[in-house]
């Protein structure tokens, strides 16, 4: 069997999530709070780069099949040399963590590595959060940056907690900056 990859880019891939939400309609808010939720809770490394998942996929196995590393067992074997993971770095200099993937057909797993280049570290809560509002900014209209509309979005969408204010520079509005400024055609 060959190696594939699994990477769930709606926890990793800031660039293919800002293009699926372009796709989505008003129909689609059930599929989409539902894909949210497989960010799970935790902290994460999200990719801000140019590679689309197809190219980042195409760079991990070919770096694999030039060490050696074609099926399973021997990925099995590189990964409990390094403590069950490997570091690899692709074109754009990003560095992605590969460790053992639970589905049969994707037994490479990757994310981003902490702190890698083009990747910022983001809470789990804080990444469904700044998703969610830009879909209904999309939708409806409305400021971003207006606490009264996250505050909104998190409390009936998410249900998360309000926040009570939005630093300009930290967590959710920094995210949402970010993710306003890849939006941007270049």
């Amino acid at each position: 069997m060959l190696l594939q990859t699994s990477l769930n880019c709606w926890k990793h891939h800031a660039r293919w999530v800002l293009q699926a939400l372009t796709t989505l309609q008003p129909d689609d808010q059930p599929r989409l709070l539902h894909a949210l939720q497989t960010i799970g809770n935790s902290q994460m490394d999200l990719y801000l780069g140019d590679l689309d998942p197809v190219a980042i996929d195409s760079q991990i196995i070919a770096q694999l099949q030039q060490r050696g590393i074609a099926a399973p067992t021997h990925y099995a074997e590189w990964l409990a040399s390094n403590g069950h993971y490997q570091l690899l770095q692709l074109d754009d200099h990003s560095e992605w963590v590969l460790r053992w993937g639970e589905i049969d057909q994707q037994r490479v797993h990757l994310h981003p590595a902490r702190y890698s280049p083009l990747s910022v570290r983001v809470r789990a809560p804080v990444l469904r959060s700044a998703y969610a509002i830009m879909v209904w900014q999309g939708w409806y209209g409305g400021d971003l940056f207006d606490l009264q509309l996250i505050n909104r979005v998190r409390t009936a969408w998410l249900h998360l907690s309000p926040i009570a204010k939005l630093p300009p520079n930290d967590g959710l509005a920094a995210l949402l900056s970010l993710l306003r400024e890849l939006n941007q055609p270049n």
